[in-house]
Formats: structure tokens, C-alpha cells, sequence
């Protein structure tokens, strides 16, 4: 996968680490590599292989504490090495020259040491590609004093990379090198015996992947060059075909190692996910025989950028390693015994799979995935909070350290911190989420109207309401955040949307500072849940008395609900079987919805049924998703739940609006139904199976509906949508007019007409239209509803045979000679005759449209999901626009409308002029 929206360079992605198990030594043995004509085979039998972890993905990088349990993780699994490559430490990548500063070198040893402790191999990676001029020997001793300045933390092992970059050399570089690859090769060699020839030295080559060398793999002059000019102890990382390789042949390695002559070191980016915001891949390490073992120099996987998000990832290739990395035909998880067992449960689990058949006796990717999914499961049931980070800030207020005096870095050093939430990452325009509802822009306050715009991870919008769920008595905090947050360094301004520092303390941050769940807690490390203290703990447990609500007891966590998540986010390249099947039953029910449409003229029983029953099944799978969602939301474990929030919040949106629209299709469709076009733009789209989902709706273009930002806390609140049904009347009726009189005054309305702002509003709409209507609940009742019509021309010529003859009768004419109540306005207009709109306009907005939700709904994404299956209802039977109208004085409509993507449109000859008309193209 390429990133398909961005021109920024699209680093190589690691693929995942694999837990094996560890004899206390940094480095696992594995055979050496089969001998091939032409490729260097070590002398030795056994040979270093490396297995681990890199961290270089572009986006906001882990922080010390995750890094910290990463170790122990590999340490517990088996995996040996951690490269340290953030795109996003700008010490790294953008700004190599400069020198770490005194905190920053404190945590980098505290790092590395970390890493010996737990028995890993730390290998310190260093890019200069960007702007580095190879025949300057200042820059090159620039490299060296850099390099010995991490040597002096107690680094020993080394990567220089030269990835996403551009091929073209600078002129004095020119007249020195004859080509790119020699002046990478030679600086490479420089550094490399300049550090004593490190028993570990890794490079990372321009053309890292086969579809990147000119012209291919084998002619490749730049390929060629490395190989013959690099020496020979040092180990060039790949990562296979592609930038993320679907499938890695043996093939493809012994050709890339014939050129190379060495074995690669792999760069697996198979559960990368930096370059698609919308996805993340919880499926098993796959694609990759267990052949390539001996094969290969080492593993590195540069997983997803929610560093939570990537246990299967890690713990899958660790099986995969374990399966092969003495060449011995065993399943790590059998004992010794147990081998032709191994074989034949991997043979039937693969024919029993819809998957294509593996044929690697050795691994497993479903068993693997089983492994680590329950091993997880455990992790879920752990009390841990997501905790805040502090990121000091270098750059020129910082004190860089030289080499020289590195004994004893002091803290003393004034430095500027910036207080900083580690973030899940999220897809394109979606903000990361906060735990302070005044942290972050898009958790306002209703009353803020400013638009905040914010590159690449964060929003470009605002809510429509604001979306922290509040109870009415609590306290408003306090208008202005942390001043210290907005601050960002002048020198990374155009570099970072937001405060992104190369080295992150484990420090926490002060006290206003912290979210509501961190606020008591002063260890981070507490096991304690949220909100509580010592004291609190003490206490005796309430008991709720005879009559009094039972207390909350969330569902726990099923390892069917993991694994459906890993399916649902399974891999960049396939969705997991179930995500298959839910997408084929709504292909089906959309493709054969004209059997049970209103208008079909001969209705088949069979067909019928058949239709019935699929619908019935496909919102059982949906209900299943939706309750997934409710037991993670629910977690103990809130720093998982924080990265994986995002992504499961998305999918539920989706998959709730998709089972709504099949349930209008079961009862509400015409048998001329239109549906999704098939020359869509790739970039109109957003990525993963909420995309897949999103094409099959007829609005499938209305990106904006399909954006709904989860909340700044975690929620577990359902709403559901459904199409409207008669006995759903009343309610409407009262939603309508508590909203109608929200903010008035005086209600200038008496309980002596209690329908008439309902039968003024939406009463034709709910009697002649109710096909084109849906409510939305939540566990008190409708709180909800959106209604239209397809057409409004034939509409208003119902309304006039019988709808308002019947107004009439019920309100009387009142005296227009007097001064009129709004109770007599509103009556006076059954009596008086409407204008129309232009055919200029209804040819292009030919649906009649009306949308709200009641005050008590705070969440602003089920605005967007009612309107999302009132518009797929409209244009599924034929309209192309559709328009709603807007007292003039009604700022609270005209806003709610504008931010569900309707703009007012231009006065045209023949409009009303009390009102405004708000239009929406289909």
C-alpha cells in the first residue's frame, strides 16, 4: 500500500516483532543462510539473527514508559532487538546535525540501559539523507560527533538510513561521486570503521523495496553498486516487493540477495498503518514463509502507531520466528513430542479456513492470531489509566551536551516543557482524542463557534455540539488551557501540527494538567481505577437499597469480541473473514432490495423470506459489532481502550448507519432504487472496511457525514436509528416542540393546542412521507428524528387534497385585524395559501428535508448518522438534492444545518422571504 493522498514521503514500515522465548542473551541464534551461487554465506554455522521492533513510523513517537514496556514484552516473547528510528524525532531525521540536549541524553540512557536490562539489542538509527552534502567533510564529522555523542549513552550498535529521499546530488557532490548509491556506500563505510566496525551496523538503501529500483531488482545500477561497494559486515535492511509487501517469497530474497550479496535484514511494514489514518491492522503476521528464516539476516517490524494497538502484531511474528529459528520442523506452542500434531492441526485449521490454503506446515497464521488474542484478552481485564507525558523541548533554549564531559548529564538546565497527551493516532482529519476536555479545539464548549483547522491526525471541523456528555449541575471548568500547550517551537512550526518533541520524559504533568480519571492519581503506575483513592478504597461498598438502581456491571470482554475486532481490522491488504461476510450479505440485500420494495408489483413469498432472513442475520452481525464496542468502551484497561478508541468508535458509526439503511430497504425502498457508481475517485474514500461500507451507501461521496470524531472521553452510550412508524408520532411531536421553544423566552404557545407546532412542522411530513422517516433512540426513548420527501412537488399536492383541508377543520381561522399570537400565526397558515419554490431550484433539490435532536444528545455524530439515512433513502430512489427551511431569527437551526454539510443558497426569484432555504447536493 502506497500512501495515496499525500505528497510527503512514505517512510518504510516495519513489520512485527514475534515473541520467542529468551535465553537472557540480546541476540537469538538461527542458522546460517542456504548456500546460493553467487550470495555470501558466513563461514560460521550459527550466525546473529535479528528479531525485534522498529519504531519508524512517521507521527507522533511512543513515549519513554511504552518503549520501556516494549522491552519486556520482547524480553517475554523472545524477540532481541529495538531500532530506534521515529520519523517524528526530529533530532533523527530533520535536525541530525544538532546534539542532543541534557534531558534528552538522560532518557536515552535511561533507555538503553532499559534495554539491557530486559536483554535487548539497542540500535540508535540516524537520517541525514535529507539534506546532507556526502563530499563536505564538516558534515561528515558533523555524523561522527553526533555518533560518538551516542556512544558515550552506551549505545553500541548502529543504522544509518537513507529512506525517502531524493536521488539527485548536489553539485559538489557531483564532482566527487560517481553516482548516489557510491556516496551513500562511502560515507556508510567512513562512519562504520569509524565507530571500530560495530558488530551490529545496519543500512537502509533509497531503493529499499523492489518497486523502487530502476528498473527492476536485477538491473538495478544503484542495487549493484551496494553490493559491491558496502562492506560486507554491514547489513542492508528491505522490506520486500512493495513499501508494504502483501507477500515476501523466497524468490524475491534470494534474488535481492544475489544483488546485495548478503541476506537482508527485513523492514516489515505489513502492519504499518502510518500512511492511512482510517486503519489499523490486528490480523497475524502473514505472507511470509517460514522458509525465509535462514534466508534472512533478521526481522524488524515497524508496526502501527498506536503503540497499544500492536500486541497481536508483535506477538504473531514472534510465532512465526519461533516456528523456524533453528530449522527444526516444530510448532513453538507443542512440546517436543508433539510435532505430527503440530502439522496435522495447522492442515485442518487451513482447510477449514476461507482464506486460500496455507502451505506452510511449520506456521500458522490463524492458530498464531488464537495465541495472541488470548494472551491479550488478559490484558484487557488489568486496571490501567491512560496516562499524560511530558515532552521537553529542545531545539536553541536547550543545553546540548558535547562528548567530552558525559559523565554526569546535569537536570539543573532550564528547559521549557510542554505538556503533551500521547495520543491514539487517527485517520485523516480526525482528532486525537484527549482526556481534558479543554486540551484539545475540538472540545468546545457550545457556546464556541470558531472553526479550527489542524494538519494531517487533527480535525477540520468543529462539532455540532460539544462532545464531553455533561451532567446540568456540574461546575464549567475553567475557559483557558494550560498556556504552555499551545506552545510550539518556532523552528517546528511548519514541520508539526502538533507538540512534537524529539525525546519524551516519563515525568507526569502537574496537576491542571491532568485529565478528570488522572486528576487524584499521583503514581502513574497505580493499578487503582479511575477516580478513586486510598481512602475511597477503604470504605465500605454501597448497596443499593429495594427500590434504588441497581449498580453498573459492565459485560467483560469475550475473546469473540477480539476476535471480531482483529477481522474487522485485520490486514492492508484483506478484512478478516467475518468483515467479508457482512460486506457480501450487504452487497446482496442492496443488489435484491426491489423484492421486497413498496412499489414491486408481484412480490415472490420465497424470494421475500429469503430477503428477510439475510436482513435479519446481517443485523445480528451488525448488533454484534455495536456490542463489541460497548464491552471495550467498558474496559478496566483504559490505555488500550485509548488507542483502539478511534477505530472502534468508527466502525461502530458506520456499521450503525449501514444496519439502519437495511432496515429501511426491508420496508421502505422503491424497486427503481440507485445505488453507488462505479467511477469514484480512489481519494474520495477513506481506508479500511468503513470505506468498503461507505462505498456501498448511495451517498457514498459525502465524506463529510462519514467523519464523526469520537468523543474526548471514551463512552460506551449507544443511540440507535430506525425508519419511523406510526406509533412513533407523539414523541416526534414532543421533540418538536421542546426544540421549537428552546431558547424562547416566553413560550408563546398555551396547552390548549398541544399539536399544533408538531401538525405545523412535520405533520404532513409523518402522514403523507413516512417512508422517508427515522427516529433515533436511546434507552429513554426517542430523542430524535429526520424526515422528507423525495419529491416535493407531488408532496405539496397531497398536502393541499388532505392534509391541510384537515388542519383547517381542526384550527380555526383567527381574527387578522388584531395582533396576532405565534399560536395564531401558526394557525393563520393553514388558511393561507403557500408559496412555491422556482423550478429553476426544485430541479436541482427536489426533496423536502427536516432534521433535529433533542438538547440532552451530546454527541454530534448521530446528527450525522440520521441525516446520512435520510439522504441514502432519498437519493437511493431518484433525488439529487435536497433543501430544508430555516426561520430567519432560528440561529440554532441554521447551524445545526450547516454543520451537517447544508449551505444557504443564493435568493432566487419566487422564494419566501420570512425564510431561509438551506440546500444539500446529493
Amino acid at each position: 500500500m502506497v500512501q495515496k493522498d499525500k505528497t510527503l514521503e512514505s517512510p518504510p514500515v516495519d513489520g512485527e516483532q514475534s515473541p520467542s522465548p529468551v535465553s537472557g542473551e540480546a541476540c537469538a541464534e538461527a542458522p546460517g543462510p542456504v548456500e546460493e551461487s553467487g550470495i555470501a554465506v558466513e563461514p560460521t554455522r550459527h550466525r546473529k539473527f535479528i528479531s525485534g521492533v522498529v519504531e519508524g513510523f512517521y507521527g507522533r513517537p511512543w513515549t519513554m514508559e511504552q518503549r520501556k514496556e516494549l522491552f519486556r514484552r520482547q524480553q517475554k516473547w523472545g524477540l532481541n532487538t529495538y531500532l530506534y528510528a521515529p520519523k517524528d524525532d526530529y533530532k533523527h531525521r530533520m535536525f541530525w546535525r544538532e546534539l542532543y540536549s541534557v534531558e534528552e541524553a538522560e532518557q536515552l540512557m535511561t533507555l538503553i540501559g532499559a534495554a539491557k536490562e530486559y536483554g535487548i539489542e539497542f540500535i540508535y538509527a540516524i537520517s541525514p539523507g535529507l539534506d546532507i552534502t556526502f563530499s563536505n567533510q564538516k558534515e561528515v564529522s558533523a555524523l561522527k560527533r553526533k555518533l560518538d555523542q551516542v556512544t558515550h549513552f552506551g549505545c553500541k550498535s548502529f543504522a544509518l538510513l537513507f529512506d525517502d529521499i531524493d536521488h539527485n546530488m548536489c553539485p559538489a557532490d557531483k564532482e566527487v561521486f560517481s553516482s548516489f548509491a557510491h556516496a551513500q556506500v562511502s560515507i556508510t563505510n567512513e562512519i562504520y570503521q569509524y565507530l571500530g566496525e560495530p558488530e551490529t551496523f545496519l543500512f537502509c538503501p533509497t531503493e529499499y523495496c523492489g518497486t523502487f529500483c530502476y528498473p527492476n531488482v536485477t538491473q538495478s545500477p544503484y542495487l549493484h553498486t551496494v553490493g559491491e561497494k558496502l562492506l560486507p559486515s554491514i547489513d542492508v535492511l528491505w522490506t520486500g516487493p512493495k513499501v508494504v509487501s502483501k507477500d515476501i517469497t523466497v524468490e524475491s530474497i534470494e534474488e535481492v540477495s544475489k544483488i546485495l550479496r548478503r541476506a537482508p535484514v527485513i523492514w516489515d511494514n505489513i502492519h504499518a498503518n502510518d500512511y492511512d489514518q482510517k486503519r489499523l491492522f490486528l490480523g497475524p503476521y502473514k505472507g511470509r514463509s517460514t522458509e525465509l528464516i535462514p534466508r534472512l539476516k533478521g526481522v524488524l517490524t515497524n508496526p502501527n502507531c498506536e503503540f497499544e494497538s500492536n500486541f497481536v502484531a508483535i506477538h504473531t511474528l514472534a510465532t512465526w520466528y519461533k516456528s523456524n529459528m533453528n530449522g527444526v520442523r516444530k510448532d513453538v506452542v507443542m512440546t517436543d513430542g508433539e510435532d505430527s500434531t503440530v502439522s496435522i492441526q495447522i492442515k485442518l485449521e487451513n482447510e477449514g479456513s476461507d482464506e486460500e490454503l496455507e502451505t506452510d506446515m511449520l506456521y500458522s497464521p490463524q492458530l498464531a492470531l488464537k495465541l495472541a488474542l488470548t494472551e491479550w484478552l488478559s490484558e484487557f481485564c488489568v486496571p490501567h489509566q491512560y496516562n499524560s507525558r511530558q515532552v521537553p523541548q529542545s531545539g536553541a533554549k536547550s543545553t546540548a551536551i558535547d562528548v567530552s564531559p558525559m559523565a554526569a548529564p546535569s537536570l539543573c538546565s532550564s528547559t521549557t516543557v510542554t505538556t503533551v497527551f500521547q495520543q491514539p493516532i487517527m485517520s485523516p482529519a480526525m482528532p486525537p482524542l484527549c482526556l481534558d476536555p479543554l486540551s484539545h479545539p475540538l472540545a468546545k464548549r457550545p457556546q464556541e463557534e470558531e472553526e479550527v483547522e489542524v494538519e494531517k491526525k487533527d480535525s477540520d471541523e468543529e462539532p455540532m455540539e460539544m462532545v464531553v456528555e455533561k451532567m446540568v449541575d456540574e461546575p464549567e471548568p475553567e475557559a483557558e488551557a494550560d498556556p504552555e500547550e499551545k506552545h510550539v517551537g518556532p523552528i517546528l512550526a511548519d514541520k508539526m501540527a502538533e507538540d512534537l518533541k524529539p525525546m519524551d520524559t516519563d515525568k507526569e504533568s502537574l496537576a491542571e494538567s491532568k485529565s478528570p480519571e488522572e486528576s487524584i492519581q499521583e503514581d502513574s503506575g497505580s493499578d487503582i481505577a479511575p477516580m478513586q483513592t486510598d481512602d475511597q478504597l477503604k470504605q465500605d461498598v454501597f448497596v443499593p437499597g429495594p427500590n434504588e438502581k441497581p449498580l453498573f456491571t459492565a459485560d467483560p470482554i469475550t475473546l469473540e469480541d477480539l476476535s471480531l475486532l482483529a477481522e474487522l481490522f485485520y490486514l492492508p491488504y484483506e478484512h478478516g473473514n467475518k468483515a467479508v461476510q457482512m460486506l457480501k450479505e450487504f452487497n446482496w440485500l442492496r443488489a435484491n432490495s426491489s423484492v421486497v420494495s413498496v412499489n414491486c408489483k408481484r412480490k415472490e413469498t420465497d424470494k421475500v423470506a429469503e430477503w428477510q432472513s439475510r436482513a435479519k442475520k446481517f443485523e445480528e452481525m451488525c448488533c454484534s459489532v455495536i456490542q463489541m464496542f460497548t464491552r471495550l468502551s467498558n474496559s478496566a484497561n483504559r490505555t488500550i481502550l485509548y488507542d483502539l478508541y478511534p477505530y472502534i468508535w468508527d466502525i461502530k458509526s458506520i456499521i450503525s448507519m449501514v444496519k439502519s439503511f437495511v432496515q429501511w430497504l426491508g420496508c421502505r425502498s422503491q424497486s427503481s432504487a440507485q445505488f453507488l457508481r462505479e467511477d469514484q475517485e480512489p481519494w474520495a474514500f477513506r481506508g479500511g472496511l468503513a470505506g468498503e461500507f461507505q462505498r456501498l451507501l448511495p451517498i457514498d461521496g459525502a465524506n463529510d457525514l462519514f467523519y464523526q470524531p469520537p468523543p474526548s472521553m471514551p463512552t460506551s452510550k449507544l443511540y440507535s436509528i430506525r425508519p419511523y412508524f406510526p406509533k412513533d408520532e407523539a414523541a416526534v411531536y414532543k421533540i418538536c416542540k421542546e426544540m421549537y421553544c428552546e431558547g424562547l423566552e416566553d413560550v408563546p404557545f398555551s396547552d390548549e393546542d398541544p399539536d399544533l407546532i408538531g401538525d405545523r412542522l412535520v405533520g404532513g411530513l409523518l402522514t403523507l412521507s413516512s417512508e422517508y422517516g427515522f427516529v433515533l433512540e436511546d434507552e429513554e426513548g426517542i430523542c430524535g428524528y429526520a424526515l422528507g420527501t423525495v419529491d416535493v412537488k407531488p408532496f405539496i399536492k397531497k398536502c393541499e387534497l388532505s392534509w391541510i383541508p384537515f388542519m383547517q377543520e381542526k384550527y380555526n381561522k383567527p381574527d387578522c385585524q388584531k395582533d396576532l399570537t405565534e399560536a395564531e400565526k401558526m394557525m393563520l397558515s393553514f388558511h393561507e395559501e403557500e408559496e412555491g419554490l422556482p423550478d429553476s431550484f426544485l430541479s436541482n433539490f427536489p426533496s423536502l428535508i427536516k432534521v433535529d435532536i433533542h438538547a440532552k444528545v451530546t454527541d454530534p455524530s448521530v446528527a450525522k448518522s440520521m441525516m446520512g439515512c435520510l439522504l441514502s433513502s432519498l437519493k437511493a430512489n431518484g433525488s439529487l438534492g435536497a433543501f430544508c427551511k430555516v426561520r430567519q431569527t432560528d440561529k440554532r437551526m441554521l447551524d445545526f444545518y450547516s454543520k451537517l454539510g447544508c449551505f444557504e443558497v443564493a435568493k432566487m426569484e419566487g422564494f419566501p422571504k420570512d425564510v431561509i432555504i438551506m440546500g444539500r447536493s446529493l
